[in-house]
């Protein structure tokens, strides 16, 4: 691995070069090079670290060009360092090893894959999920990468027939079919990867720089060749462009899933005169399930502010909303009837269901709500004194007005 920047940022971009290329293939003829014009931006320089995964890779390797040669420093114990090409696994297992020896502690890794380098980045997605049911990496940037093969290969294969990395760059081989086909069944577990291919490149043509299953949102068409795409020379081109957005979505994504997060709650009285905690005990429910409202109401609300800030519509949280409030009505009815018999068991079993139905009826197009904030959300709409949310049979906003002066007096 080598860094261009190291500053211990939570936030790692690796760039990895194609066949028979290396660092220099990011590089414009103006000198520039992709990583280093993308620090120029300030909220790059500010949240990543940048460095350069490079490996051996020519058409020809010099293993057979140099053995005499070895022979003589062998016999009089000099050391070798004549390489050769090894197969994109190996190249993977590479990767892998030099991230988890230089890059143990980022967070967060992104992927910038050339040509090959995105079919190695691949085979090491898998392999860490395969490992770690998850991966670092979080994004994947693929700029005209061979996903289905290239038909090159097959011409480069007359000329370099043991080379590992053409067999497995050559469409339907071993390697690519099993790659894909895990890519397909993976596809929950892995990270978002975009799409870029080159409109003029006659190596990887769009249909196979173009993954399996991928939506049209994924893919960012470029008026480049095979070469080019990867080394723009101004930040007004479409692949500086789209990279710049795509990281700045990154960062912004990030840092809503920090905000999201559970916030420690202290319990210090500010929330016992809301309307859903009367309801509550008005209904007499076990405290631990009022403490738990209490936590679930504070991280719905500091919720609401993070998606406020991270600039969504909370109008596309109306639906959910509604499901939860439905969800709540079917058990309310239950209880009514005799089905459920206690407050406290109705506030259980809505607990369970909408934990039960996260993922399904309650699912949100809106990401990283999870079970409890959604558990907050119907806390939040029985805050609402428009909403008939309540624990008991027959309660109403009398019974609220009569607990307060109860209590007023019980405290003077």
């Amino acid at each position: 691995m080598e860094f261009i920047k190291k500053d211990n940022k939570k936030n790692l971009l690796v760039f990895i070069h194609g066949f028979t290329s290396d660092s220099k293939t990011w590089t414009n003829s103006m000198k520039q090079a992709l990583p280093e014009m993308l620090l120029e931006e300030d909220f790059i320089n500010k949240n990543f670290d940048i460095g350069y995964f490079n490996y051996f890779t020519k058409l020809l390797d010099f293993k057979k060009a140099r053995f005499s040669n070895g022979i003589v420093r062998t016999l009089f114990g000099s050391s070798s360092k004549a390489k050769k090409n090894v197969g994109i696994k190996n190249l993977s297992e590479h990767l892998k090893s030099s991230i988890d020896i230089y890059c143990p502690d980022y967070e967060n890794i992104i992927l910038i894959a050339h040509s090959m380098g995105g079919l190695i980045s691949k085979a090491f997605i898998l392999d860490d999920i395969n490992e770690n049911e998850k991966t670092k990496v979080k994004l994947f940037l693929s700029l005209a990468v061979p996903h289905k093969g290239s038909n090159w290969a097959n011409i480069g294969g007359k000329l370099a027939k043991k080379n590992p990395q053409v067999i497995d760059l050559k469409p339907l081989s071993e390697f690519l079919d099993k790659v894909n086909d895990e890519w397909i069944q993976q596809e929950k577990s892995l990270p978002k990867t975009i799409y870029y291919y080159g409109q003029f490149d006659e190596i990887v043509e769009e249909k196979n720089a173009i993954s399996f299953q991928v939506g049209k949102k994924l893919k960012v068409a470029c008026n480049y060749d095979h070469f080019d795409i990867c080394k723009p020379e101004t930040k007004d081109s479409i692949v500086y462009q789209g990279i710049k957005r795509d990281l700045d979505l990154f960062v912004k994504e990030i840092q809503y899933a920090e905000d999201i997060k559970p916030k420690s709650f202290v319990d210090d009285g500010k929330l016992d005169d809301e309307i859903f905690v009367l309801k509550l005990l008005i209904a007499d429910i076990h405290k631990s399930l009022i403490d738990d409202s209490k936590q679930t109401f504070f991280n719905a609300e500091y919720m609401i502010r993070a998606l406020i800030s991270k600039g969504y519509n909370l109008d596309d949280l109306n639906e959910l909303y509604s499901n939860i409030e439905r969800l709540y009505r079917i058990y309310f009815v239950k209880f009514i009837e005799g089905e459920i018999k206690s407050s406290n068991e109705l506030v259980v079993k809505i607990f369970e269901n909408i934990i039960d139905r996260d993922k399904e009826f309650l699912k949100s197009t809106i990401p990283l709500i999870d079970a409890n904030k959604k558990t907050g959300m119907l806390q939040q709409l029985a805050n609402n004194l428009d909403k008939e949310i309540w624990w008991a049979k027959n309660q109403s906003i009398k019974n609220i007005d009569d607990f307060r002066k109860a209590r007023d007096i019980s405290e003077r």
